[in-house]
């Protein structure tokens, strides 16, 4: 990320990524990033009435984001409910609509328009981890 260009480093706040499966959200995975934590903690708040819980301290592996915490920069992975998702549609041959929960997507949809418009609003990019 960013080695043909460093710039693009600083031109970033943060990279959020949904792909682990259709449920719904319910926090993010902070990658031991402590300083973005309590801003997510924050931003989760007002969606608690919608099932959105807490953000965890951990990491999590085999996503998307790890090119960008790689990197030093800010990347976050959803916490969410993965029915069905290792065991029945996960890159198979039943990976089809019919399995999507219209309630998840819509509870989905309405955290990650959050979140992305408090990014956006932000008047600094959300905190980088320190690399490990």
């Amino acid at each position: 990320m960013g080695e043909d260009n460093p710039d693009n480093r600083q031109n970033l706040s943060v990279y959020f990524n949904h792909d682990p499966g259709t449920g719904a959200i319910y926090g993010w995975y902070m990658e031991q990033n402590a300083a973005a934590k309590a801003i997510f903690d924050a931003w989760l708040q007002p969606l608690n009435d919608i099932g959105v819980r807490k953000n965890l301290m951990d990491n999590i592996g085999s996503t998307d984001h790890l090119s960008f915490t790689r990197a030093g920069l800010p990347g976050f992975n959803s916490l969410q409910d993965y029915r069905d998702y290792d065991v029945r549609t996960h890159h198979t041959n039943t990976d089809f609509y019919e399995r999507l929960s219209e309630e998840d997507l819509a509870q989905a949809a309405v955290v990650l328009a959050t979140f992305l418009y408090h990014a956006a609003m932000r008047d600094e990019k959300v905190p980088r981890a320190p690399i490990s």
